[in-house]
């Protein structure tokens, strides 16, 4: 399966690096190597892009909120009955 050239160099080598001797990483096992860590990195890149958008948007949620809170602030009726009896007028 000698994907290098037959003296062991890097000129044909897909994975950017020479074969090496016994007792080393071939060149699958480097190629390994590298998806473990860019798998990782992608997980992490995407990890913190979840976070930032929940992020955001619960900060959305809490300025429509105040803003919510700010439309009926004065609208409370601290002492006022809710039902309030009609006086009638006797003639």
């Amino acid at each position: 399966m000698g994907r290098g050239a037959p003296d062991g160099s890097w000129a044909s080598s897909p994975c950017w690096g020479p074969t090496l001797a016994a007792g080393g990483l071939v060149e699958p096992q480097i190629c390994y190597v590298l998806d473990a860590v860019l798998f990782l990195y992608s997980l992490v890149l995407t990890g913190l892009y979840c976070r930032l958008r929940f992020q955001a948007r619960r900060a959305r949620r809490a300025i429509e909120q105040k803003k919510e809170e700010a439309i009926y602030a004065g609208l409370s009726s601290g002492n006022q009955e809710t039902y309030e009896t009609l006086q009638m007028k006797r003639s």
